[in-house]
């Protein structure tokens, strides 16, 4: 339904889908039972599920590409490669036709994935895929829909061998694309991150990196796509294991495990404890090595201590996999048999079997362990070694630096040279130091292994699973954000304002279609409000900028900018404000909002509401306008303190928007200012077909990108005495005494035609002299550059000065009457030209209907002369100024057309109020009011 505004009620983001993978599995086990096949079937989970906290839905896989995709290319391939352990690589990918076959069916399921997500997917939801089985998901997504935000989790570990991008090119290449194009991306450890972007510097030599360290994240753009790296080593819910940790009956049961592993076993023996799924990657045969040494080094430890090793069976069907199992379950029997002690004879010095354990089971063994041993070779994180001094604070633990929890522990300071809280095991390739590593956690003192174990507790169970999703989900770490920041030189306030633009853009459309603000949206307007604030001198809005490096200026003359950035600090208080009411589910939330503009009025809110009716009263006598012609500057937009910094706000663009859809069927902004090149279109926020731009005072039109013209009477030798003109303004403008100049107001512009140089601020901070001394250089530029004055002209208005190009007489056809001899009489290009221009070239017809003109100065009026002589009776006008000699020019030219159809307002804020409560009258009356339902056409625009 939509609010009073006519805007869709935007609905909020809720909990989005999960997808699995289902199988389609014809061959039947025997002995099952009929509960057991249902509980076994994935469809069951799905059924189930959906039932209660998640919405799965399923993605169909045929049989023979969930085979190559998951037992050959993810686990054949990827999972031994991005481990760095390429002896395990399936021998199979040797031949390059197998490896493009699987490598097909390893993509025909992502794009499985892809495409079901999409169908599924709503623009305010964002799309967190999981670990390498899915690393071209969003890639495919994204291509079907740029729209959609993406992120990227990898369990594992990244650290391909060098081959991986020669031999496996086929697979290598696609992958670090593909990962480039999700819009977030989240590794395990700072390890696996850096050698990401090694790869990625290596081979995408055209990719940009940037390191922003305040935040830790690398930024990478490539092939017109950014994408945000960042890290956050995963954790587990540690309530959850603390809560059966502290139970009695799982403290009993810790202390029945610990009797009876250890019951052969001397008072001063160790129970060494490890966990994990059976897989090369954990390292177990080259722990088995390490424990055969270490009694063939310490023969006195031989009937104290246990190795409980639990190897859950895995992965059987891949060969790899099988032989490894194989290979480590023959080792653990040979050492029983070999490593024996006479005194003892029941003792074995390993247990080791391959069933898991249900969580309480495996936390009660946690509890009984005096060492915990989690070694792997290669491991994203190793959740065990987390689970395992979570729930016991007294054990120690043994890590190699294989394991992610190492390099994060390592990284926090828990591996000191004066103070190391666990055992490291720097190479599990080193038998002798592997061994020598389990000597020293076995003989270690208890009280400080209590000490350094419960510091590494009291760490992890400040950071648990729930801090890692939140951090990750956190919008404030991606490229997409405005960091928080220090606003030190010119470029750095044009650069952040450029970037509230594309942040309000994106508000803007958003609010239009009815889709829920990214919390980011709000975050980075805070930011860049917060980063202006802070830069200001203190208690002021007063900003105080390098203009330029100082070694590019070593003079030091004007060296400093000194604005007043007042306007740009309101406008974004405004959209801040106005982000929190048009969430609301209230239906007047923005008529609200825009009542709320009246405590910006100068007399107070009254006052504001006073003008609003009277202004309001205007548009309603008119009822609708077939023509809308308005000025931006000081009438849509309150003045900035520079042009560049001169974003059109997202309320601002919104109420123009519907009013330019509600109220009126054809509407152009005439503006004085470019197209482009920082002009109008930079400036702009609307979104593309709001309305039409009249850049450079109507002399050049921008409808859409397929639709654009200028004015056909410039000839090229007066475009070339222009650009002479202008590269001298550059030059005088490069001096001390004029460089000022280049940044308040609208500095310099180079338009279609004519040339602005600013001469004053909206403040009048520059002395009068300095300006007059502006006037005189730039005449004798002028003089110089045309002699006899046939082409150009330089003309003063209040804040500016214009080198305008004549209009050639032979193209009298687009002025005014009496101005057949431009030329020799100096007359200009100006926006009742423009009007007539776009009015000929798009075969516009003014008489058809009303006409409403707004502006704020007095190069504003040939805009509305041109409408009133077309259509005196049809034409209204609303004009933002104070000024009462200003207010008499234009009632004067209204009243001599017999025209009184004339209001004027103080401020662009009581205009944009009047626009929105015309909309509002109008959508109500033709019964599309509060309440009414959307549908939207096929560029998802509704209607």
């Amino acid at each position: 339904s939509t609010n009073s505004l006519g805007l869709p009620i935007i609905q909020q983001a809720r909990a989005g889908d999960v997808f699995h993978v289902i199988e389609e599995n014809d061959k039947k086990i025997d002995g099952l039972t009929d509960k057991q096949k249902r509980d076994m079937s994935l469809l069951s989970v799905l059924n189930d599920y959906n039932r209660s906290n998640y919405k799965l839905n399923p993605v169909f896989v045929s049989q023979e590409d969930y085979n190559s995709y998951y037992g050959g290319i993810s686990n054949g391939l990827l999972w031994p490669a991005l481990h760095n352990l390429p002896e395990h690589v399936v021998k199979d990918y040797d031949d390059l036709n197998v490896l493009n076959d699987h490598w097909c069916a390893y993509v025909r399921v992502n794009y499985h994935f892809g495409l079901n997500a999409v169908r599924n997917a709503r623009p305010q939801d964002f799309i967190w895929i999981h670990d390498y089985h899915l690393m071209l998901t969003g890639q495919i997504m994204r291509s079907l829909d740029s729209s959609l935000e993406v992120g990227f989790f990898l369990h594992i570990p990244f650290q391909p061998p060098p081959e991986f991008l020669t031999k496996y090119k086929l697979v290598g290449d696609p992958i670090l694309r593909g990962i480039l194009r999700f819009n977030k991306v989240g590794f395990q450890t700072h390890r696996d991150r850096a050698k990401f972007v090694e790869l990625v510097q290596q081979t995408l030599l055209r990719a940009r990196i940037a390191y922003e360290p305040g935040v830790d994240i690398f930024t990478v753009s490539y092939e017109g796509w950014t994408c945000s790296l960042g890290v956050f080593p995963v954790s587990i819910k540690n309530e959850d294991f603390l809560a059966i940790a502290h139970d009695t009956q799982t403290i009993i049961r810790a202390q029945e495990i610990k009797t009876d592993i250890m019951q052969h076993s001397g008072e001063e023996g160790v129970l060494f404890f490890s966990v994990e799924r059976f897989d090369y990657t954990k390292g177990i045969l080259e722990k088995l090595k390490a424990w055969r040494r270490y009694f063939e080094i310490h023969p006195e430890r031989k009937g104290l201590d246990v190795l409980y090793q639990i190897a859950v069976t895995n992965r059987r069907t891949v060969e790899s996999y099988r032989k490894y199992q194989d290979d480590c379950i023959a080792l653990a029997e040979e050492i029983n048999d070999s490593i024996r002690c006479e005194s003892r004879p029941d003792w074995r010095c390993i247990k080791f079997e391959t069933d898991g354990l249900q969580r309480v089971q495996l936390i009660a063994h946690y509890l009984a362990m005096d060492v915990g041993v989690v070694t792997p070779a290669k491991d994203g994180m190793n959740l065990v070694a987390k689970e395992m001094m979570v729930c016991n604070p007294t054990a120690a633990l043994m890590l190699s630096s294989g394991a992610g929890t190492e390099v994060q522990l390592g990284m926090a300071g828990f591996y000191k040279d004066e103070d190391k809280c666990y055992h490291r095991v720097e190479s599990i390739a080193d038998t002798e130091n592997f061994a020598k590593t389990f000597y020293e956690a076995a003989i270690k003192d208890k009280e400080a292994r209590k000490r350094h174990s419960e510091s590494i507790n009291t760490f992890l169970c400040a950071h648990g699973i729930d801090e890692w999703s939140t951090a990750f989900l956190d919008p404030s770490w991606t490229h997409e954000v405005i960091r928080p920041s220090e606003v030190r030189q010119l470029a750095d306030f044009y650069m952040l304002m450029n970037k509230t633009a594309q942040v309000r853009r994106q508000i803007v459309e958003g609010v239009l279609k009815g889709v829920p603000i990214k919390p980011h949206f709000a975050l980075s307007l805070e930011n860049a409000k917060n980063a202006l604030e802070r830069s200001c001198e203190p208690n002021t809005s007063r900003l105080i900028l390098d203009t330029t490096a100082r070694e590019e200026d070593p003079d030091g003359a004007n060296l400093t900018a000194s604005l007043d950035i007042s306007d740009e600090l309101d406008e974004l208080t405004r959209d801040l404000a106005f982000l929190q009411f048009v969430q609301e589910d209230d239906i007047n939330n923005v008529e609200q909002f825009i009542d709320t503009l009246g405590s910006f009025h100068p007399s107070g809110p009254a006052a504001y509401q006073e003008e609003v009716s009277k202004a309001c009263a205007l548009l309603t006598k008119a009822d609708h306008f077939h023509f809308f012609f308005t000025d931006r500057d000081g009438t849509l937009k309150s003045y900035s303190c520079s042009y560049p910094t001169s974003i059109q706000p997202a309320y601002s663009a919104v109420i123009q928007a519907q009013f330019a859809r509600r109220c009126a069927q054809f509407c152009a902004i005439v503006t004085t200012a470019p197209l482009v090149h920082i002009g109008i279109l930079n400036m702009s926020t609307m979104p593309e077909g709001s309305c039409a731009y009249g850049a450079s005072g109507g002399r050049e039109w921008y409808l859409n990108p397929a639709l654009q013209f200028k004015d056909d009477t410039v000839s090229e030798q007066d475009l070339a005495l222009l650009n002479e003109a202008f590269e001298k303004v550059e030059d005088l403008l490069e001096k001390p005494e004029f460089r000022n100049f280049t940044w308040i107001g609208s500095g310099l512009q180079k338009h279609f035609g004519h040339i602005t140089v600013a001469k004053q601020d909206n403040n009048n901070s520059i002395p009068h002299r300095k300006s007059v001394m502006l006037y005189e250089s730039l005449a004798r530029i002028v003089h110089e550059v045309d002699p006899k004055g046939q082409t150009l002209t330089l003309r003063e208005g209040e804040l500016d000065l214009k080198i305008f190009t004549k209009v050639s007489s032979t193209h009298s056809h687009l002025l005014t009457e009496g101005a057949s001899q431009a030329k020799l009489s100096g007359r200009i290009f100006n926006k009742g030209h423009g009007i007539r221009l776009i009015e000929r070239k798009m075969g516009l017809k003014l008489t058809d209907g009303k006409i409403l003109v707004c502006g704020d100065s007095e190069t504003d009026i040939p805009m509305l002369e041109e409408c009133l002589l077309v259509a005196p009776a049809n034409v209204f006008t609303i004009w933002v100024t104070d000024d009462e000699s200003l207010q008499a020019k234009v009632a004067h030219t209204c009243s001599r057309f017999g025209n009184t159809n004339v209001e004027f307002v103080s401020s662009p804020k009581v205009l944009l109020g009047a626009m929105g409560k015309a909309t509002i009258r109008e959508l109500t009356i033709r019964g599309l009011g509060p309440g009414s339902h959307y549908h939207y056409d096929e560029d998802d625009h509704p209607f």
